[in-house]
């Protein structure tokens, strides 16, 4: 188990891609008047207008976790949980109920079941994560995060939720960092409360003082109107990057490595109750007088009570842990307690255990963790916790993975459901010939085959790491051969693997004189009704995977590097991509190709109308070709660049391909849907005000790939490190 993986996935989306909204389409934009995209359709009552576009109710994402039928037999629906968590904590309600988890890079998920499942909430969020995630006490519908990602940047900092954590918008741009804090660093003044603001109007954030791009503004910040607007506090330095809280009488409580301060005037001014440093602080929202603390006084670990505000200290001495943090503390019943031992601060050390005690710190134990309910490898992290406002010995714990204990953290069992963080590698399609097989490589943990179209999935250990590996793009050519490339290193070279037995077994493919095949793509396919020939990166197989030839060629207007798509009518037609920047096509099942031409930008994606003649080109923007008249000007624009990613992605549903997909770099906006052959265009994306915001998970994001199940007629996507979305297809009209 290697701890390295957790500190290497600080990499894992540092090229999220985020944008503004703009709009993309053809001769019409998404304000235009859409009446004609549906006028040969009978009016049904699960279409509705309104909303930029034309939307069904069955247009609601759906999380696809990648989940065994082990998982799914134990009544649980699943989810991988591969992103780095760094907050979890419930809202401070009697009921329990409402809780939020947050990741480095993965986006923020929020739970209304006490943490039973999850579902990613991010609509309105351009940061990659978040942290802190606080909700007002006297209003649960108003919530404060602080955007996050692995590195600084201009879309993080603080974002307020007015709908309890279903939406959010953007409050105060910062270009903090926020990787690996676990600190409640956002905090409510409940002692404001402002009817006209529905909540409290006094908020305190306390900006972190790490910084990758030399703008180090550590300070306590404070807002006086419930968050909509901050100010820095002057000659507050000295408070940038602690813990801080507010309690019921509101006085402001804050700890860190200069000790733990309290100001009782709305921080106009502050008298310090503990001068040594300060590793984690907790108060409890039930009792305004008692403050929790692990700090190192004197040369040795201590856990500090105070329950008079700091005027007096209660201290146990902790002995046998590296170092004693995430501390928090029951509001239930403040004996109870629980920490981890976070040993990595020693050289070449890793996080070690967690530890709860149910007396105040006098005795430790260490906790158990069940991972059988995992569909990905168990590795070590650091773990932070919450415990429930309401039962006394539940406790969440966000360990490489969500964990809940009912004994009081003296155990946790996986409680995954619904967090569906994984960063899948390169793109897929389906099996061309079977739209139940399918591949998803994963750039962190192997990738899943899957036999049922998505349902179940298969861990694939292609690397033969126990913490997982890294492979990009791949297909299934039957049930038993599934090819990827497989890469040593993240974002490094992939050579072709390939498995025989259904993922029992692995092997790197070599050529007949024993070298290595590596690919210069990520994508691979098939040819309608001959499964036996199959397509990876630049190679081409002809007897279901047992040999490979390379289709690239010097000269750019015969040879192939990857094949995004076939004819789906099975008309013998290819089309691939040559250097990235010149599309082509076959006509003799990837024997031979032919040059389309090149606009001079690298082309990402390809999809084909075979009833319309007209190939669709993914690059930047999106263009088609005429495929019946390659003699004219080959390239026409068919919609404009969406956001700062572009155009990554393009797909056609096969039993109707005038419904055209595309997926964009747009935060608000990556999925978009034509169902008049890229004329007209929905955003299936989830934005605010949009009122499908609270009927499922922020899905179509950041959209790095779409592509239609054969089948069933949904549309796949996953965009950067916050897993895989389906949506239904259009209603059974369309496909008459």
């Amino acid at each position: 188990m290697k701890k390295a993986f957790r500190i290497i996935s600080l990499l894992l989306c540092v090229a999220m891609l985020f944008g503004t909204l703009t709009s993309c389409g053809g001769e019409t934009t998404g304000d235009a008047d859409t009446s004609s995209a549906a006028s040969d359709k009978d009016d049904t009552s699960s279409e509705s207008k309104g909303f930029e576009g034309i939307y069904f109710d069955t247009d609601v994402w759906v999380q696809v976790p990648m989940v065994s039928q082990y998982i799914l037999d134990q009544g649980h629906e699943g989810g991988e949980g591969c992103q780095a968590m760094i907050y979890i904590g419930y809202a401070p309600s009697d009921d329990g109920k409402l809780a939020f988890m947050g990741t480095d890079v993965g986006g923020i998920y929020r739970s209304e079941d006490g943490g039973e499942t999850w579902d990613l909430c991010t609509t309105g969020m351009h940061a990659a994560g978040g942290t802190s995630i606080v909700a007002d006490p006297t209003n649960l519908d108003r919530v404060m995060v602080c955007g996050t990602n692995s590195g600084g940047n201009g879309a993080n900092g603080l974002y307020l939720s007015t709908d309890r954590g279903f939406s959010w918008k953007g409050v105060f741009n910062a270009r903090v960092c926020g990787f690996r804090d676990v600190r409640t660093q956002i905090a409510f003044d409940p002692t404001t409360y402002d009817e006209k603001i529905g909540g409290s109007a006094v908020v305190y954030w306390s900006r972190e003082s790490y910084s990758d791009n030399g703008e180090s503004l550590p300070s306590l910040y404070k807002s006086t109107d419930g968050g909509e607007t901050w100010a820095k506090l002057e000659n507050t330095e000295m408070y940038g990057g602690c813990y801080i809280f507010v309690n019921k009488t509101g006085d402001l409580i804050i700890g860190g490595e200069k000790g733990i301060f309290i100001s009782s005037d709305k921080a106009a001014t502050f008298k310090q109750v503990f001068s040594s440093q300060v590793i984690a602080l907790d108060c409890v929202y039930t009792k305004s007088n008692n403050i929790y603390a692990t700090a190192k006084e004197n040369g040795m670990f201590v856990l500090l009570e105070s329950t008079d505000l700091g005027k007096n200290w209660k201290r146990t001495i902790i002995d046998g842990m590296t170092l004693p943090a995430y501390l928090r503390v029951s509001p239930v019943n403040q004996k109870r307690m629980i920490l981890m031992d976070d040993t990595i601060t020693g050289a070449g050390k890793y996080p070690g255990y967690v530890y709860s005690t149910d007396d105040a710190g006098q005795t430790w134990t260490k906790a158990t963790r069940d991972a059988s309910l995992s569909w990905v490898p168990s590795n070590s992290d650091n773990v932070k916790f919450a415990w429930s406002p309401k039962e006394e010995k539940t406790v969440l714990a966000s360990w490489c993975f969500i964990c809940k204990s009912k004994d009081g953290g003296k155990s946790f069992v996986w409680n995954n459901d619904g967090y569906n963080g994984i960063c899948i590698g390169g793109k897929f399609n389906w099996n061309v010939n079977d739209p139940n097989l399918v591949y998803m490589a994963s750039q962190d943990y192997n990738g899943g085959f899957s036999k049922d179209g998505g349902k179940t999935w298969k861990y694939m250990r292609w690397s033969g790491k126990g913490w997982g590996g890294w492979t990009y793009g791949g297909y299934v050519i039957d049930k038993n051969t599934v090819v990827t490339g497989d890469a040593k290193s993240m974002f490094g070279a992939t050579e072709l693997w390939i498995t025989y037995d259904g993922g029992e077994t692995f092997d790197s493919y070599k050529d007949e004189n024993g070298n290595t095949l590596w690919c210069a793509s990520q994508i691979g396919c098939g040819v309608v009704g001959n499964n036996k020939i199959a397509f990876f990166a630049q190679y081409r197989t002809t007897d279901g995977g047992k040999t490979w030839k390379s289709m690239d060629k010097s000269d750019t207007s015969t040879g192939c590097q990857a094949v995004y798509t076939t004819d789906f009518s099975g008309g013998g037609l290819l089309f691939g991509v040559y250097d990235g920047y010149y599309a082509c096509y076959s006509e003799d099942n990837g024997v031979t190709w032919k040059k389309i031409g090149t606009m001079g930008t690298n082309i990402t994606d390809l999809a084909y109308d075979y009833k319309a003649k007209k190939l669709y080109i993914a690059s930047g923007a999106l263009y088609s070709v005429d495929m019946s008249d390659l003699s004219t000007d080959k390239f026409k624009f068919v919609g404009e660049s969406c956001g700062s990613g572009g155009v990554n992605s393009v797909a056609v549903d096969p039993d109707n391909p005038s419904i055209v997909y595309i997926g964009t770099g747009d935060m608000d906006a990556g999925v978009r849907r034509s169902l008049d052959g890229g004329k007209n265009w929905t955003v299936l994306t989830y934005r605010v005000g949009d009122p499908r915001v609270t009927k499922g998970p922020s899905g179509g994001r950041v959209s790095s790939i779409v592509r239609v199940n054969p089948k069933t007629h949904d549309v796949f996507t996953y965009g950067s490190c916050t897993g895989v979305y389906r949506m239904p297809g259009p209603p059974a009209e369309y496909y008459k």
